[in-house]
């Protein structure tokens, strides 16, 4: 069920859902937190928004992008911001630029066969970004 503009926010503030979460200010808030360097604040914001507003690829992007930052496990917020933004070449190229990290990191660590996985998957979504072979 959609939470309504006048509802109490589900992030449990106490306000308003259209002066807490549901406001459009949000977003962009977020996104100046993330070009302040606070990408901990950023995540916290955006998960707790997440809660009311599950299909918002914005909030999954600014999620993924502030996992990222802190060198967190961000695939499953970036998959999901590409899954509801196909149209978005950032967000992709996020997914992609964190599959090529991951693959790294794991074959760094000897895991070859996931490194592979992961790889491949980075090439399957961008098939004509050389840093993805």
């Amino acid at each position: 069920m959609k939470t309504g503009r006048n509802d109490p926010c589900p992030c449990g503030s106490g306000q308003k859902y259209k002066h807490c979460c549901g406001s459009v200010a949000s977003a962009e808030s977020l996104i100046g937190l993330l070009g302040s360097g606070q990408a901990p604040e950023a995540e916290r914001l955006a998960a707790q928004m997440l809660v009311g507003r599950a299909d918002e690829g914005l909030l999954w992007k600014i999620l993924g992008v502030a996992q990222m930052r802190q060198q967190k496990d961000a695939l499953p917020a970036l998959r999901r911001a590409a899954e509801l933004l196909p149209q978005d070449t950032e967000s992709r190229s996020n997914l992609v630029d964190e599959l090529i990290n991951f693959g790294n990191r794991l074959r760094a660590q000897g895991k070859r066969r996931e490194a592979l996985a992961a790889l491949q998957e980075a090439v399957t979504r961008s098939p004509t970004r050389p840093d993805a072979h």
